[in-house]
């Protein structure tokens, strides 16, 4: 199905037909996503509240929108890492129309230190300093409210970086050091905003090939090796 995409003049979020998101989202992820669609996320934190007149439509239909990786050392770049991923979230507005609201996970880290942070939207998630080559971190994070939730919260989006300073010996030339994990779905997996398919399997077949032959592919094929099977608890 053709979508058409409006950003908003301040650039936040991506406006579409509310009837083809509800078609796009019955198909490909069946009714329990149609059935969502019309809740609101009421995690037990309350920081910030939704913006006014929106609220969160499906936390199941999640599109990737950027990935940017820059190296930001002052004397030598790969000391210090900035690696953001942007994505977005499908929100009702009053009338009914449906937004798809940008938002950003962001990790800063200096290699040389270990010193790293997490941030969603701008706001810190978690800092801490990495002891080895890998960090490691997993959070659940509520959108609406732009807080960490509980453990319990059924409502909110399960996150997850992993990272390591440099590609291990047996890798491939296009191995990925940095991995962003939603809502048990790799970041590169979801579907393209603006896009009606998900991305091409001959990528997923040509990474097959690859590990076939023993190369690794990204950081996930090291911390835990059977995601592409057995997928993430």
């Amino acid at each position: 199905m053709n979508q058409s995409w409006d950003r908003d003049d301040d650039g936040s979020a991506y406006t579409m037909n509310s009837v083809d998101l509800l078609s796009k989202t019955t198909s490909e992820h069946g009714d329990a996503d149609q059935n969502h669609l019309e809740g609101i996320l009421e995690g037990p934190c309350e920081q910030q509240e939704p913006p006014p007149g929106t609220t969160q439509a499906s936390i199941g239909t999640i599109y990737q929108i950027d990935l940017d990786a820059e190296h930001t050392g002052k004397h030598r770049p790969q000391s210090k890492r900035n690696i953001s991923w942007k994505y977005g979230i499908p929100e009702k507005t009053g009338d009914g129309a449906i937004k798809v609201g940008e938002h950003e996970a962001k990790l800063v880290w200096s290699t040389h230190s270990g010193k790293y942070a997490i941030y969603v939207d701008g706001e810190e998630v978690h800092s801490h300093t990495a002891k080895g080559s890998v960090l490691e971190y997993k959070w659940k994070w509520d959108h609406a409210k732009a807080c960490i939730c509980d453990e319990d919260d059924s409502q909110s989006v399960r996150m997850r970086i992993v990272a390591c300073r440099k590609p291990p010996t047996r890798s491939s030339k296009d191995f990925r050091c940095y991995e962003f994990i939603i809502a048990g779905k790799v970041f590169r997996e979801l579907p393209v905003l603006g896009s009606s398919n998900y991305q091409n399997n001959a990528e997923f077949q040509n990474e097959e090939m690859e590990l076939n032959n023993g190369q690794l592919m990204s950081i996930l094929d090291i911390v835990e090796p059977g995601w592409r099977s057995d997928g993430f608890a």
